[in-house]
């Protein structure tokens, strides 16, 4: 029996969520599949034979060459290789198909471990541990790499709450983007793809289409002390590395990492090939950046991380990284200094009505009538606003900017917009009892694009959205409010926030399993008989002349070389070769169908 046959009628048994595993796990999902032979056909492709083994450790690979393994005693992940379809049961013992075992002999071919290699060489030898001067410096560098990984997510997150950033469809965040990041980072824009990855590994940053946003939870991890901000990046970190590695970390805790770790992770894993070096590069970086190991040291809060909890780790990073501090200084100029980072809380009302400007160990922000008039169209007044500032500064509330409150606070409002007929598809209005300030909007060349018209002396429409005139005439640095049908205020937010979610089970593989399942074809005898019509189509398909076995009513076969030209009604019609007749064979009679060469 084949091993398409046989891959085809274990495949009909197999259950949705099982088939849905492996479907997913062996990337067929896309295929254009009519049954289980073009599926066992597609999974016993070298092409997705050696992409299913390129993610297998080398004990896993040398098991399945041996092929001498007992099922009942199997490893968890012989057992994961079974399931992929790379072995058979026979017996009780897993053993390769033909199509894995061929694969696996013609690696030497491709400078990949020999069957016998896999079994025979030994693991590159860990680095000598590093000195005793090396260690005592990696804490406080693994700490300062940790407080600055955390301060670049945090205005990220910050950053893409305004406004998402792009994706390019070739992979990596657009020039612009990128740029707009570095600048509230203080990184380089060939950073920020690296600091993205971070805030998305940790489910901060979601991506939708080709654009980046903040996730809901974000502003719950934006409120957390630093050290817990750290823990949460470094846990999502560990989470996402295989098991197999994190396990190669450990037992290498008290080696340099380095090449040797990368040395021994490409003989654990002998077909990865670059799509493993991608991942020990990140692998590499990503330690780097969250302070998890310093030169390839691991330091003492990687070690807690790898070996006990993230709780453990945060333990021992919080005391090294900068306090946080409660109070500002207000100055005169409007700018707003804390001498070091400030408590999350503080941090983030501050942010509602004043601009950072630095963040760092020392931040500075700025306050201005932008700020301030966005702040009351946040829900704060001018005297919670005066209260808050009072609370937290070390020098009380500098004139020029008790002025700023009061003049913006007169000033709010005196611009309002709303939706024309409470029908979003009619437009947008902007009114104001300030006639020279609707003028001095309808002739401002920044928001030529809005097409600004008056309908009435205090009354200008637009045909655009709410939201797109709201947001441009903020940015315009307008006094602006948005209002209801009832002129009440409303707060609107300028980005839709994306909610990270389990991903529903993928459309087009229930489709592939449905039209499996929906072929006509069940387990058992029916797969036989399918088979033996799969052979005829095709040789019919080829014109190739096929070796046919027909039982006769006394009990005995007679085999025909016939090339097929129809399958029909139950019967097969074909030209006998030898006899040079049209022969017409009951499908019901024949038993088995091989492959022969041309008769000359």
């Amino acid at each position: 029996m084949s091993d398409t046959l046989a891959l085809a009628s274990r495949l009909q048994s197999e259950s949705d969520a099982a088939l849905i595993t492996l479907l997913t796990g062996r990337h067929l999902s896309k295929r254009d599949l009519r049954d289980f032979f073009d599926l066992a056909d597609a999974l016993l492709t070298p092409e997705s034979v050696q992409d299913a083994l390129s993610r297998l450790d080398r004990p896993t690979l040398a098991a399945i060459a041996a092929g001498t393994t007992p099922r009942s005693s199997a490893s968890p992940e012989l057992l994961r290789a079974f399931a992929a379809m790379l072995l058979i049961d026979i017996d009780g013992v897993l053993k390769p198909y033909d199509a894995v075992a061929a694969v696996l002999e013609s690696w030497p071919g491709s400078s990949l471990p020999s069957p016998a290699e896999l079994g025979s060489v030994e693991a590159p030898r860990a680095a000598a541990p590093p000195s005793t001067h090396t260690r005592s410096n990696t804490d406080q560098l693994s700490a300062e790499r940790a407080f600055e990984t955390t301060v670049a997510v945090t205005e990220v997150v910050n950053a893409l709450h305004l406004s998402p950033a792009r994706e390019l469809a070739k992979g990596g965040l657009a020039v612009p983007d990128a740029k707009r990041l570095a600048a509230v980072t203080g990184f380089e824009p060939d950073q920020m793809n690296a600091v993205l990855r971070v805030a998305a590994t940790a489910g901060l940053a979601v991506r939708d289409g080709s654009s980046w946003f903040a996730s809901a939870g974000s502003r719950a991890w934006l409120l957390t002390p630093m050290a817990e901000r750290w823990g949460a990046l470094a846990g999502s970190w560990l989470a996402e590395l295989p098991e197999s590695i994190v396990a190669v970390l450990r037992t290498r805790i008290d080696a340099v990492w380095g090449e040797s770790l990368a040395a021994y992770l490409r003989w654990l894993y002998p077909a990865g090939g670059a799509a493993l070096d991608a991942q020990i590069a990140e692998l590499g970086d990503d330690s780097e950046r969250l302070g998890i190991a310093i030169d390839g040291v691991a330091s003492s809060a990687g070690t807690a991380l790898l070996c006990e909890s993230v709780h453990a780790a945060v333990a021992l990073i919080a005391p090294l990284l900068p306090p946080e501090v409660e109070t500002v200084y207000l100055q005169h100029d409007l700018t707003v200094v804390a001498a070091g980072p400030l408590r999350p809380d503080i941090d983030s009302t501050l942010r509602a009505m004043a601009q950072l400007e630095n963040h760092s160990i020392a931040s500075s922000y700025r306050i201005s009538g932008g700020s301030i008039a966005r702040a009351l169209g946040a829900g704060y007044t001018a005297a919670g606003i005066r209260s808050f500032l009072g609370s937290i500064s070390s020098t009380g509330i500098p004139q020029p900017l008790d002025y700023l409150i009061s003049e913006s606070s007169a000033r709010y409002g005196l611009l309002r917009v709303g939706t024309l007929d409470d029908a979003p598809a009619a437009g947008t209005y902007v009114r104001s009892d300030d006639g020279e300030l609707l003028h001095t909007i309808a002739v401002d060349q920044n928001l030529g694009s809005l097409g600004l018209v008056f309908t009435e002396n205090n009354r200008l429409t637009s045909h655009f959205s709410l939201d797109t005139v709201y947001w441009m005439l903020v940015d315009a640095r307008y006094p602006v409010i948005a209002e209801g049908s009832h002129g009440d205020p409303v707060t609107l937010a300028r980005i839709p926030v994306v909610v990270p979610t389990a991903l529903p089970s993928n459309r087009l593989v229930d489709e592939l399993i449905n039209r499996l399942r929906g072929s006509g074809v069940s387990p058992g005898v029916d797969t036989a008989e399918a088979w033996l019509v799969r052979q005829l189509d095709v040789a019919v398909k080829a014109k190739t002349p096929v070796l046919v076995t027909v039982r006769l009513p006394n009990g005995d076969e007679v085999s025909f070389p016939v090339v097929p030209t129809s399958v029909a009604s139950g019967r097969m019609r074909g030209t006998d070769q030898k006899a040079g007749v049209e022969r017409t064979l009951p499908l019901a009679s024949i038993t088995q169908v091989q492959t022969v060469s041309p008769v000359s």
